[in-house]
């Protein structure tokens, strides 16, 4: 399953790539992230570790995660290494565009057993949750 979206954020690629690269903030613009637990000090990088806190169905799950791939201003991948889906990567690449930076955001998971039945339902769900991280991504930078 792969799904992806993308948004226009009228601010410069480099504050857009700062703000979104750094996994401290996801929980300022992603809905089901309750927190961060950042296993690397520092700014981002490639080899990071970190594990996400989120909340779905109305339970906790925590995912450990490492930063697979990360050029400056362009693009980073992070991988789950764990959790109740650990195939996911997560990809975000980055482009200057007149008036602001253009942030195409992507996942592939491959979930198993019941969830691979319920793929379309899931896959959707998926696109609807990050068209609305996005937008509010894009309110939290353009109003900052």
């Amino acid at each position: 399953m792969r799904v992806e979206e993308s948004i226009e954020i009228n601010r410069p690629l480099k504050e857009v790539f700062d703000y979104v690269s750094d996994v401290g903030t996801y929980p300022e613009w992603m809905a089901h992230v309750l927190e961060v637990l950042k296993d690397t000090a520092g700014s981002p990088q490639l080899s990071d570790r970190f594990t996400l806190a989120i909340k779905s169905v109305g339970r906790r799950f925590e995912t450990p995660y490492e930063r697979t791939s990360y050029e400056a201003n362009r693009r980073y991948t992070d991988r789950a290494v764990g959790g109740p889906i650990p195939n996911q990567r997560w990809e975000c690449i980055f482009e200057e565009v007149p008036g602001g930076t253009r942030l195409m955001r992507a996942v592939e998971a491959e979930p198993g057993g019941l969830l691979k039945l319920l793929e379309p339902l899931q896959k959707r769900a998926v696109k609807r949750q990050l068209r609305k991280d996005l937008k509010t991504l894009k309110d939290v930078l353009e109003a900052g």
